[in-house]
């Protein structure tokens, strides 16, 4: 389940000027903090473990880095001199006994870069690889940044061995966004796109590292995606009833992301999951501390961290995939769409009718226009990734059954593969107590289909369409063919058709034959000789009675 936790206030304070939130990972739950622009400090469980102070008159003007291959730690001072000592260094002046390297040139920052050392960026737009970094270096690169304009954030991803450096940049209110690639020595690929939206304003941003792509907040509550590869902009979301709120973006995973809502005069503020795939809210946080009209947030390892008024709160959270169901938008499965079973209340049931028109009476209606559009949908996502499919609701099973069996025993034209559709439904995880009262709902011709498909599957009688089908198991198949009788036993046993005699007789050699091999199979063969012998338990020759009444739980 995709949830929040609590918030957890750290007890000290953080830096406030820096470009992004200055905090980098270390390992699970240890982090590296600016606590003010003269100290480096590290956690560990949310507990301080060890600092790096600067003496004055240094300070530091960028966010901390880490290098995790060296266990290097960089960070730049008075915006000219790259920084760089170990995690394990032990002293009281660090300015002095760490590697200095100081440039003519002014630093804007240190870019992290995932599986990579960081990137020394200057504020000219011009780079430096941290390996290979020495005070006689020269910057690489072009001087994009002209006079009047400032870089205001950067970020960076990595594919294989080429950076992807993301700059946004701002002159007077006119906001830039500038990338480009970084492979060896060699700086390519420059590409720069204007940032605006209509009349709205620019809340958040952030860079998703697994699309490769640019992401917007903007004050309508609208969230945009610029995809640095095809330099494509499209609509991830449309947040609601978000007028006067201020918002802070980041991603928790290639889908998924964090935003926070607060509305600054209040101080109130609420955080959300969302996924960005299928626009699905996951999660939903109430914040109990008071967030102030500057709010800079990050996803760090499982955990969402985000700075207020100088106080830096952690928020852990769990986060899973989304079911199919929800990629349609159906978070709940409403009853209401498939009627129950109807027995004409204008007119009671005469025993004199013949049991087929009982039956007939009997079946259960659907309301194909309003159901079977979204279940191809279903169906055609399950293909794709039936491996979400244990998260489906046992209806849903039920309506991928009814559509499987018309594409290939009643010729529905449709793009599934019913023989898929089949196998992965068998195979599916359920709550009998749930499964049993859907599957209350099919007729008796589906139900008879379902038997006959389920004794062909043990015997291996089924034809497949394709032969990279997974098989459901055999004990699978014997729960499905348990629960289907079950569930329409009062139907089976009235029952007088040749052709279900025999295939009853045929499940029922079939699962004598099996005793020994699966468990459960004696319940089946229960109900089968009950259906067998349901001469002795219903008398057919005295019907005196006008009419019956029979009555279906709930």
């Amino acid at each position: 389940m995709s949830k929040f936790g609590e918030e957890f206030i750290f007890s000290f304070q953080v830096g406030k000027k820096f470009f992004r939130l200055p905090v980098a990972s270390v390992g699970e739950n240890c982090y590296l903090v600016n606590e003010d622009s003269e100290s480096v400090i590290k956690v560990h469980e949310r507990k301080l473990l060890q600092s790096w102070r600067l003496k004055y008159p240094h300070n530091f003007t960028s966010p901390v880095a880490f290098d995790k291959e060296d266990d290097f730690i960089y960070c730049v001072v008075n915006n000219n001199v790259i920084l760089k000592w170990t995690i394990s260094l032990v002293t009281d002046d660090l300015y002095k006994n760490g590697s200095k390297f100081k440039f003519e040139e002014e630093v804007y920052g240190l870019i992290p870069v995932c599986h990579h050392r960081p990137l020394v960026l200057f504020k000219s737009g011009k780079i430096i690889r941290s390996e290979a970094l020495t005070s006689e270096l020269l910057p690489i690169g072009e001087s994009f940044i002209e006079k009047g304009v400032k870089i205001i954030w950067a970020d960076a991803s990595a594919i294989n061995s080429e950076i992807n450096v993301v700059c946004l940049t701002q002159k007077v209110k006119v906001l830039q966004l500038h990338h480009f690639s970084v492979n060896g020595n060699k700086v390519t690929k420059y590409h720069n796109h204007p940032i605006s939206h209509k009349t709205d304003m620019l809340s958040d941003w952030c860079l998703n590292k697994s699309t490769h792509s640019f992401i917007t907040i903007w004050s309508s509550g609208l969230v945009l995606n610029y995809d640095l590869q095809s330099q494509v902009e499209s609509t991830l979301l449309t947040l609601s009833d978000v007028e006067n709120h201020a918002f802070a973006i980041d991603c928790m995973s290639s889908n998924h992301l964090a935003i926070m809502k607060s509305i600054p005069k209040q101080k109130e503020a609420c955080l959300e999951m969302w996924d960005a795939k299928y626009k699905v809210l996951k999660a939903k946080k109430v914040l109990q501390n008071e967030t102030s009209s500057e709010i800079k947030l990050s996803v760090i390892d499982s955990a969402v961290l985000y700075s207020s008024d100088g106080k830096l709160i952690e928020v852990p959270f769990n986060l899973e995939n989304s079911t199919l169901a929800a990629a349609i938008g159906r978070f709940v499965v409403s009853d209401l769409k498939v009627q129950e079973f109807s027995f004409n209340h204008g007119e009671l049931i005469q025993l004199s009718n013949s049991e087929q028109n009982f039956m007939e009476k009997m079946d259960t209606s659907e309301n194909k226009q309003s159901s079977v559009d979204s279940t191809e949908l279903f169906a055609e996502r399950l293909m794709e990734k039936s491996s979400y499919l244990n998260f489906i609701p046992e209806a849903e099973l039920i309506n991928l059954l009814r559509l499987a069996i018309r594409c290939k025993f009643k010729k529905k034209k449709s793009n599934i593969d019913p023989d898929v559709v089949l196998c992965a439904v068998f195979s599916a995880s359920y709550s009998e107590a749930f499964l049993v009262k859907y599957l209350k709902k099919l007729n008796l011709d589906d139900t008879l289909i379902i038997l006959e498909i389920l004794l062909s599957f043990l015997n291996n009688e089924f034809s497949f369409t394709s032969t990279n089908i997974k098989i459901p198991s055999d004990l699978q198949l014997f729960n499905w063919i348990f629960l289907t009788i079950q569930s329409h036993m009062g139907v089976l046993l009235l029952s007088k058709d040749k052709k279900n005699r025999n295939l009853f007789k045929k499940l029922q050699e079939y699962t004598s034959k099996q005793m020994e091999d699966c468990e459960g199979v004696e319940n089946i063969l229960f109900l089968l000789d009950a259906i067998q012998k349901k001469k002795k338990i219903m008398p057919e020759k005295q019907r005196h009675e006008k009419y019956c009444i029979e009555t279906l739980e709930e």
